[in-house]
């Protein structure tokens, strides 16, 4: 099974890879999405908190949610913690960590053992769209 990261309203696919649990442990396909979305702004605080919705439009459950500073060598904590995103599901996302980079990636893993990666995501185009896991 195939699945991709899309984001909705924008023309761009994200990521389309993943297979077997196997091709799970190889380079997963990096792209990025180019778009006219405001950017969030900095503050005296820092970058101010980018929120967005993420839509699983699998026949799976996503079990695993992976977002983490493009520049971090491992992945920060699992986002949906012990909760799970069910087939047809959406949830808020809110990165509000204080980096002061827009450069994150993503990393979704499934209840069939797939899992699908995505670098070099601009989170500040992010701010009030849907990010959409489908296949």
């Amino acid at each position: 099974m195939i699945k991709s990261l899309l984001m909705v309203g924008f023309a761009a696919t994200l990521l389309a890879a993943c297979g077997s649990s196997e091709e799970a442990a190889a380079p997963a396909a990096e792209a990025t999405a180019e778009t006219a979305a405001p950017a969030a702004a900095p503050t005296a605080e820092g970058f101010q908190p980018v929120k967005f919705t993420i839509a699983n439009a699998t026949s799976h459950t996503l079990t695993h949610l992976y977002i983490s500073p493009a520049a971090a060598k491992d992945w920060d904590q699992d986002i949906l913690g012990n909760q799970v995103l069910s087939a047809g599901e959406s949830g808020l996302v809110s990165i509000e960590d204080g980096v002061e980079s827009c450069m994150y990636d993503f990393k979704a893993d499934f209840d069939d053992g797939d899992s699908i990666e995505v670098g070099g995501v601009d989170i500040c185009k992010l701010e009030g769209e849907t990010v959409t896991v489908s296949g």
